[in-house]
């Protein structure tokens, strides 16, 4: 076997060890959306593999998460460690790719116009090599005719021939090495080094192009990583992200996930002290909002900019009043009658979910003449009952379940009588 034949066995060996779906290998790249599919390690119970997960929401594209259910899927105990939106930790990684490799990229740029210039430089002397040979082909044609005896007349027409034909030769030469020399010059233009140090910036383009692939981008992430490790910060919308370079070097960043509720966000006390300070300001709603946004604070899950709606719910829901924001006090209730507000605070839920249990059924509410609060009745057991509906795990009311079984029909032996 030789040397080259040995060198591709050892390499598609260790492909096929990559491609084994194993805790050990990153598994063989498909076509799925999750980029980081087979990298991904959980930083908060020893660095399991996480695993995929795609879902839709109604008409909405599929879209995908990573989940570490080490200790579920193996000991059927617990939660999953952590679940990270798919979209935002793709979209960080490949930004910290993108910019590690962009100062290969300008390096690269450089080395080719360096090799641009350098073959020029060799298309240079193979010009002047042909030129010096056709000038010496005539020179020594014209000898020879000169050294010819005038009595050979059929031997001095010949000669003569061959150097008119040599002096053309090399007039021919002459001229396209001088057209070659003003289209090519020596060094490359001011226009053609920033056309090949554009190729640097152009990688996010590249990256994005459609008619590059989604096993194509893992192939290429695969090719420069070897592992990623992540680890959500508390409860909060920050992750931190360890990434293992091929070689072994590691980087340290922090990604930002979308998270369900306002007190997840890292700096949910600096906005509630914002939205205290610009209302005692006199600042309306919508200069408030205007200012929050200005000042780069951004609301939780898939949104990036506040609305005043958004605002107006958070100043209601904290008792922070603002000019022209008018409120109906809430109404002076009996035992076991709740407001959408007072018992989204007994139960530690935000506003929107009690609404939402309210609109599925899941509570029962009234309106009362003259009064804009929703009136709802729940007593100690009622309360019980909300709070273990709040402890269900995630997705526990969209998962399908087995049906119990009919029983059957009692059979009868004994043969009816006819009348």
């Amino acid at each position: 076997m030789s040397g080259r034949s040995a060198e591709q066995y050892a390499a598609n060996l260790r492909r096929l060890e990559a491609n084994r779906n194993t805790a050990a290998a990153p598994g063989a790249p498909r076509g799925g959306s999750a980029l980081l599919a087979g990298l991904l390690h959980c930083g908060l119970c020893g660095g399991h593999k996480m695993t995929s997960r795609y879902h839709r929401h109604g008409p909405h594209p599929l879209t995908h998460r990573y989940a570490c259910a080490f200790y579920p899927v193996n000991y059927g105990t617990g939660q999953p460690c952590q679940t990270i939106t798919g979209p935002a930790l793709d979209a960080h990684v490949v930004d910290q790719v993108l910019a590690a490799v962009r100062p290969a990229a300008v390096e690269v740029s450089l080395k080719a116009a360096e090799q641009a210039e350098a073959e020029r430089a060799v298309l240079e002397t193979l010009w002047r090599q042909r030129v010096e040979r056709a000038r010496l082909a005539a020179e020594r044609a014209a000898r020879q005719y000169r050294l010819a005896e005038p009595e050979n007349r059929l031997v001095v027409r010949h000669l003569e021939k061959d150097w008119e034909t040599a002096l053309a030769e090399q007039a021919r030469l002459e001229a396209d090495y001088q057209r070659f020399t003003e289209t090519h010059p020596a060094t490359l233009s001011a226009v053609e080094r920033d056309a090949v140090h554009a190729l640097a910036a152009d990688l996010p383009r590249l990256w994005a192009d459609p008619q590059v692939t989604t096993t194509e981008r893992k192939e290429l992430l695969r090719t420069l990583i070897e592992r990623i490790t992540v680890a959500v910060v508390g409860h909060s919308e920050l992750v931190d992200v360890t990434i293992t370079w091929a070689g072994g070097f590691e980087t340290h960043s922090r990604a930002v996930r979308p998270v369900l509720r306002y007190d997840q966000l890292s700096y949910f006390p600096h906005l509630l002290q914002r939205l205290t300070d610009l209302a005692g300001q006199g600042l309306n709603v919508g200069q408030i909002t205007a200012r929050l946004n200005a000042e780069g604070l951004r609301p939780p899950k898939r949104t990036t900019r506040f609305t005043t709606e958004q605002v107006g719910n958070l100043l209601i829901r904290h008792d922070i009043r603002v000019p022209g924001h008018r409120r109906t006090p809430a109404p002076d209730l009996p035992t076991h009658q709740w407001t959408v507000k007072t018992l989204a605070a007994e139960l530690d839920l935000p506003i929107n979910t009690v609404y939402s249990w309210i609109y599925r059924g899941w509570i029962t509410s009234e309106r009362r003449p003259g009064l804009r609060f929703r009136i709802i009745r729940a007593d100690a057991a009622e309360i019980q009952r909300l709070r273990a509906l709040r402890d269900l795990p995630r997705g526990h009311h969209t998962k399908t379940r087995w049906q119990a079984p009919v029983p059957p029909e009692p059979h009868n032996d004994t043969e009816r009588q006819e009348p």
